[in-house]
């Protein structure tokens, strides 16, 4: 059986993944079918997550976190919080009806 990410592309034992509900990329350790449902589970952190949850990313354009300069770190985690802000503000939006 073909375990497949949201994007349909295959998901195999160390693969790199990434998970979309946080953006943690790790590395796939097992593979499971549960009650129909398509589990992974990652090396860290040593967690299940829904297939359909996660992203197979290519390793080579994995960066390693010590190789980036504090400066360019800074502004990837303004970005990540403005983009969670701007997430919630989203979801805080409340339908309106227009009367006529």
């Amino acid at each position: 059986m073909s375990f497949c990410d949201i994007r349909g592309e295959t998901i195999d034992l160390g693969a790199f993944i990434r998970y979309s509900g946080t953006g943690t990329v790790s590395k796939v350790v097992d593979l499971k079918e549960e009650d129909n449902q398509q589990w992974v589970k990652l090396e860290e952190p040593s967690l299940w997550y829904s297939a359909d949850t996660l992203e197979v990313v290519n390793e080579k354009d994995l960066i390693e976190i010590d190789s980036v300069d504090k400066d360019t770190m800074s502004i990837v985690n303004d970005l990540k919080e403005e983009f969670e802000e701007l997430t919630d503000s989203i979801n805080d939006i409340q339908g309106c009806e227009g009367g006529g």
